[in-house]
């Protein structure tokens, strides 16, 4: 099937949005990732020889790497991703002895790294890998496939993008919509989805696009970003429980970290941030830590430049007294 949203016009606004190059989208590739303000963790973590570290979401081994070349320490790698699992472990190959790479969400933190008592260091980029638009799974605004949206083989929420899409009720999607993705369109949104889903299921990225673009006022539908670009956040964040399993990494990274230990995370939208500032605040309230960073750390123009996924990113860290 065809869709208006194919156009070449349309597929360079909302490559603009996704990253990557018109031609790496036409060829079917994304560009390799690259990770952010890796200079920036590794002065804020200092890592020193003997140490161990946790990297508690892999990815393509970006971080994980900077810190084993930074020190001679010992590095557990987690991630939910059994691709991005292989991806890493080919990266880190050459420290294959001072390196355990587990398939595992970092909710589960404390069960995954359990033989290991305490870690000097634990890093969380709760940042895309650009190879997961080209998953299949339904991220991508580009491309035509199915409203899963799960990070792992199984939704960690225990339902897929289509199952909200199609199942729940109206003013739960509106909700979900609002208080995940901060769509301020979101009940008109909600409305034409159980609207549209009374002729027939909602089943690809394309049909949900279209349809929001449809649901939206015309100023909104041509502003300098995608008009789903919210409602997609909202329902990747429900999908995986994203908030839920962000809470519970923290406090299990926070049992697990020794005493004088240092945890920093990467966070890309106000949701996250806010709940890591809270935490750590919290903490740090009660004298149990102490902030490494009173105010974020955000890339340089240099990075931004050269990586415009920076853009968004914050970083925070606090260590533990």
């Amino acid at each position: 099937m065809t869709h208006a949203l194919t156009s070449t016009r349309v597929r360079r606004h909302l490559t603009r949005e996704e990253g990557g190059s018109e031609r790496e989208w036409n060829s079917g590739q994304a560009k390799t990732h690259v990770s952010v303000l890796v200079d920036e963790v590794l002065k804020l973590l200092d890592p020193k020889d003997g140490e161990v570290v946790i990297d508690a979401t892999a990815g393509q081994g970006g971080h994980s790497e900077a810190l084993l070349k930074a020190a001679n320490v010992h590095l557990i790698a987690l991630d939910a991703d059994a691709t991005a699992v292989e991806a890493t472990r080919a990266r880190l190959k050459r420290y294959a002895k001072r390196v355990a790479v587990i398939n595992a969400n970092f909710a589960d933190l404390g069960e995954a790294v359990a033989t290991q008592k305490s870690a000097d260091i634990i890093l969380f980029d709760l940042g895309w890998r650009s190879e997961q638009l080209t998953s299949g799974r339904g991220f991508s605004f580009l491309r035509d496939e199915p409203l899963n949206m799960s990070y792992g083989d199984r939704p960690r929420s225990g339902f897929t993008a289509s199952e909200i899409l199609n199942t729940w009720d109206e003013k739960v999607i509106a909700d979900v919509l609002f208080g995940y993705g901060e769509e301020r369109y979101a009940r008109r949104i909600a409305k034409a989805i159980v609207e549209r889903r009374e002729a027939s299921p909602i089943q690809t990225t394309i049909e949900l696009v279209e349809l929001i673009r449809d649901a939206v006022p015309a100023s909104y539908r041509h502003g300098k970003t995608n008009p789903a670009t919210k409602s997609f956040q909202a329902l990747r964040i429900a999908t995986n429980n994203e908030l839920g399993v962000l809470e519970s990494g923290l406090a299990q990274a926070w049992k697990h970290l020794a005493k004088g230990g240092r945890m920093a995370v990467i966070s890309f939208h106000s949701l996250e941030d806010r709940i890591v500032k809270r935490f750590f605040a919290d903490l740090a309230k009660r004298e149990q830590g102490e902030l490494l960073t009173k105010k974020p750390i955000i890339a340089t123009q240099k990075e931004i430049i050269t990586n415009p996924s920076a853009r968004s990113a914050k970083l925070r860290g606090i260590k533990k007294i």
